[in-house]
């Protein structure tokens, strides 16, 4: 039976791709199910729309809870009686609370997934309105309403592309590859400290990719122009799972998403969780360094030698690196377990097609 189902994120990456992935989901295995998405990233509404999705949101240029909260508020009732959904999900943060909160309240089928270790504080809010709350990374207590159903990701964040096909398709030599990123906004304080470290070690043998973020682009640019090592520098990529799989190793944040990618192309990582967002990432990065599967450098005590050392070492010590490795594959934190797990169908209602 065709069902409408509408699913709901904030207006960062780490609520609008679990979004976008549950969505492709979904519709693959029940042809004819319509999917609507909310979000209030200008940005990201435009990559949804050209995915062929209707979608929803404000986006604003600015943040005050109070204007924020009375316009979500008369937004979610708008889209509500507008898509009249069967089924609604919310992905979490603070532009999402209204919208997932009404639609518990006009007695919706409403759940809420949470990708992170530490549940964020609008879905702590609303984990008290719905009947299940579906995890993605396992939390440290798991209560009786919750699922874990394992992070998901894009179909197209799967597609490994063979080691030496994507070195030759990057132009790349066989040196090794570390990929510097800071999420889909990007992240000053990593930007900064990896071309501190690429400004000491230029010429050495390795090579770069490093997303920057928009706000940081420029800059790079001019930096890297005196940086002889083989580079591609970016503001932002589509192309990540080319990008992973030319990788020998990452130097990023601890996002729900990120861990999952690292854990499927079996990546080690130096992470640098963002200090603030509830303690989120750094809940996320605790996971993978206490089993020894990441090396884990906290931004608010950062030392930089330290993480130099770390980095060098991981760099071209392939004996450490591999032993990183071989922890990290280990621990499943990817979307594998979620494709096979018919329970996150049954309780979504949308069962009865095969799987993928």
């Amino acid at each position: 039976m065709k069902k409408r189902i509408l699913l709901v994120s904030e207006r960062s990456g780490g609520h609008v791709y679990p979004a976008l992935a549950v969505g492709e989901k979904i519709g693959r295995n029940i042809p004819g199910n319509e999917i609507f998405f909310f979000t209030s990233s200008s940005f990201f509404k435009k990559h949804i729309k050209s995915k062929g999705y209707p979608v929803f949101g404000t986006a604003f240029s600015f943040r005050n809870i109070f204007i924020e909260f009375f316009w979500r508020a008369w937004e979610a009732l708008y889209i509500l009686l507008k898509v009249r959904p069967a089924l609604v999900i919310g992905f979490g943060g603070r532009d999402s609370f209204c919208l997932t909160l009404f639609s518990c309240l006009l007695a919706k089928k409403t759940f809420i997934y949470e990708p992170n270790v530490k549940m964020g504080k609008s879905n702590r809010a609303l984990s008290r309105f719905v009947k299940v709350i579906f995890r993605g990374l396992p939390p440290s207590e798991k209560s009786k309403k919750e699922k874990i159903v394992g992070v998901v990701l894009e179909e197209k964040m799967l597609l490994k592309v063979n080691k030496n096909q994507a070195l030759q398709n990057l132009d790349f030599n066989r040196d090794p590859v570390v990929l510097c990123f800071g999420g889909s906004q990007g992240a000053s304080f990593i930007n900064n400290n990896f071309m501190r470290f690429a400004g000491r070690h230029n010429q050495k043998p390795y090579q770069i990719i490093h997303i920057t973020g928009r706000q940081d682009y420029s800059r790079a640019l001019a930096f890297y122009k005196d940086i002889k090592n083989n580079k591609i520098i970016k503001a932002f990529s589509w192309q990540m799972p080319l990008l992973y799989s030319a990788a020998d190793l990452v130097v990023c944040r601890s996002g729900a998403l990120t861990l999952p990618g690292l854990s499927f192309y079996n990546l080690p990582a130096l992470l640098i969780p963002h200090p603030q967002a509830g303690g989120h990432q750094e809940s996320n990065a605790a996971l993978l360094g206490e089993r020894e599967a990441a090396l884990v450098f906290k931004q608010d005590d950062f030392n930089f030698t330290l993480f130099e050392d770390c980095l060098e070492k991981m760099l071209w010590n392939i004996s450490f690196r591999s032993k990183i490795k071989n922890n990290l594959a280990k621990i499943k934190l990817h979307s594998g377990g979620f494709n096979q797990k018919e329970e996150f169908m049954k309780e979504l209602g949308v069962n009865g097609a095969s799987g993928s």
